[in-house]
């Protein structure tokens, strides 16, 4: 499996462009919990389960040392990664010798050799001294950075035509679920050279969370138009919804980094941070448009209103999520998830707060789309010249496998949400996402508490079940459960958009460009600063314009010139 001539040029090719390091955020995803675990403050349930682990891999074709599907003698995969503190083993387990790795021999006969695996935190520096040294192993998962940079250094390989052969029809389904994009990102001058960590993009999109108590004590309707919303915010500054005879309470959400404000921004057709197709065919810079404009006008507006917490331009969203526990907003925009965190800890705080979520509302006659971005996080690339590179493909079956497909409680508490709530799941070696997981788990669960009939049912969808019926009988801890899983909550409005098709995709699906990676922090920085002092009051609107000027000069003309020759290449 040794390939050092490739590796010294890699090298040789990734000194000359000055990247002898790069950086490797996240080996394992570790940002998403068991629904049927305990807690409930994470933002993302973790996947669901579904398969038999017994199950025999399908057969891929005749690869040699394989018979049914299994190498024969056994062969040896190297990765590094990182170790969820999370986790916590079984006596006598390991990294390399768990439920995971044990299933991956018998069915598959391959044997997982972890050559490193050191805390999150720990993990870029870890990585970046492992590229420089050229020394990577057989797999692994890298940034989109990292994986362009291992591409153009000649480092990894080529897996069109192992794609093509070996890939099952489910694992194909899962990366085109959502269409071609996640293929497209990975694919390099006509070859796919990794494996897109596909996310579930679109279900996350964003919504606008209301306190329906405070619509109540003031008699207002639930909102049905962006003009009711205005009015909605503009009651819950100045009407006291909280009662105390203080002028202490805002309408809206807003955080220093802006991460509560893509949704508000979509009502005005204006995107935060993407490129969209103009008029003229090609791609432009979202948040330098026209109609970003009018958003941060209603925005500076608002603040000028006092309906925006005077001090957001110096809170982070945990700073946010205090003011919305200590019921001072009555109004912010989160995806489907924020029924769990932060609303479940605003709840736990004051059981009298009851939330609902809406779509976004346009601001005209045109639907209000949901930007959204290509739906891969991070991508997983195999090393050049490694003798078996369809055998990535076997992991990835089976974690489809046991995710997707089973049912049985005695297989999803070894591979997935152990009883005690141990996150086995983070364990496994390879894993990409379904795009609307949880708005089918959510189907699943409303039809069966309609019904009664539990038969369609995973056991994670148990678990969930189980939660929301806990929260009929009085149990207030599961409140969030039910906000977003039960018919006419979170994920019921996530189902709205995917029935509707109400999204508007980031346009740019591939690496991110040598001209982003130069311009991108001092061109960040003048956006935030721009934005944020206009909404203040500190810079008129007619800033923007200046904004957008400057943005360009400073290095945006030379990144959305460099998008669209991409563009033109991808068509």
């Amino acid at each position: 499996m040794n390939n050092t001539h490739n590796i010294q040029k890699g090298m040789h090719e990734l000194k000359k462009a000055g990247l002898t390091t790069v950086t490797l955020m996240s080996a394992i995803s570790i940002a998403i919990s068991g629904c049927s675990g305990s807690g409930g403050k994470e933002q993302s349930p973790q996947p669901s389960a579904k398969a038999e682990a017994s199950a025999k891999p399908q057969d891929s074709g005749t690869a040699n040392g394989m018979e049914d599907g299994k190498y024969d003698p056994p062969i040896t995969l190297t990765t590094v990664r990182a170790q969820a503190p999370t986790v916590k083993f079984a006596e006598g387990d390991s990294l390399e010798n768990n439920a995971w790795t044990r299933a991956y021999e018998k069915e598959y006969g391959i044997k997982l050799k972890t050559l490193w695996a050191v805390d999150p935190t720990q993990l870029e520096q870890k990585m970046n001294l492992t590229i420089a040294s050229g020394e990577i192993p057989d797999f692994f998962q890298v940034t989109p950075t990292q994986f362009k940079q291992l591409a153009e250094a000649d480092l990894i390989a080529d897996l069109t035509d192992v794609y093509n052969k070996n890939a099952s029809d489910s694992i194909k389904k899962l990366l085109t679920e959502d269409g071609d994009a996640a293929l497209k990102s990975a694919t390099i001058n006509g070859k796919l050279m990794a494996i897109p960590y596909t996310a579930a993009a679109k279900e996350r999109s964003q919504m606008v969370f209301v306190r329906t108590d405070w619509l109540e004590k003031l008699k207002f309707p639930e909102p049905k138009t962006f003009a009711d919303l205005l009015a909605i915010s503009e009651a819950f500054t100045t009407k006291d919804p909280d009662g105390n005879d203080k002028n202490d309470t805002f309408g809206l959400a807003v955080d220093k980094d802006f991460g509560l404000l893509p949704g508000f921004f979509n009502s005005f057709h204006a995107y935060w941070g993407i490129y969209v197709k103009g008029a003229d065919g090609n791609l432009a810079y979202s948040t330098t448009q026209p109609e970003m404009k009018k958003a941060i006008k209603q925005l500076q507006d608002m603040f000028k209103a006092g309906q925006i917490d005077p001090e957001f331009g110096a809170k982070n969203l945990s700073k946010v999520y205090e003011t919305i526990a200590n019921g001072k907003v009555g109004m912010f925009y989160n995806a489907p998830y924020a029924g769990l965190s932060p609303l479940q800890a605003a709840k736990d705080k004051d059981p009298s707060m009851e939330w609902k979520a809406f779509p976004i509302l346009s601001v005209d006659d045109k639907p209000a789309l949901s930007q959204v971005g290509v739906g891969v996080s991070n991508y997983w690339v195999v090393r050049k010249g490694v003798q078996n590179p369809e055998a990535v493909f076997k992991l990835l079956e089976f974690w489809l496998k046991t995710f997707y497909e089973n049912t049985s409680n005695d297989i999803y508490q070894q591979y997935n949400t152990s009883a005690d709530g141990n996150q086995v799941w983070l364990l496994n070696a390879m894993a990409a996402y379904k795009s609307y997981k949880n708005i089918d788990e959510s189907l699943r669960i409303i039809e069966a508490l309609d019904t009664k009939d539990l038969s369609k049912l995973t056991p994670e969808d148990k678990g969930v079940y189980d939660r929301i019926l806990k929260f009929q009988a009085g149990d207030l801890s599961n409140w969030g459960w039910n906000l977003m899983f039960n018919k006419g909550g979170t994920m019921s409005v996530a189902d709205y958009y995917r029935k509707n098709n109400l999204y508007l995709v980031n346009e740019f699906i591939t690496t991110p460009l040598p001209s982003m990676l130069e311009k991108k922090p001092v061109l960040d920085k003048l956006e935030f600063e721009a934005l944020t002092k206009i909404i203040l009051g500190q810079s008129s609107i007619d800033e923007f314009d200046n904004y957008v000027e400057q943005w360009n000069k400073q290095g945006g003309d030379e990144v959305v010139k460099d998008v669209n020759e991409w563009y033109k290449t991808a068509k």
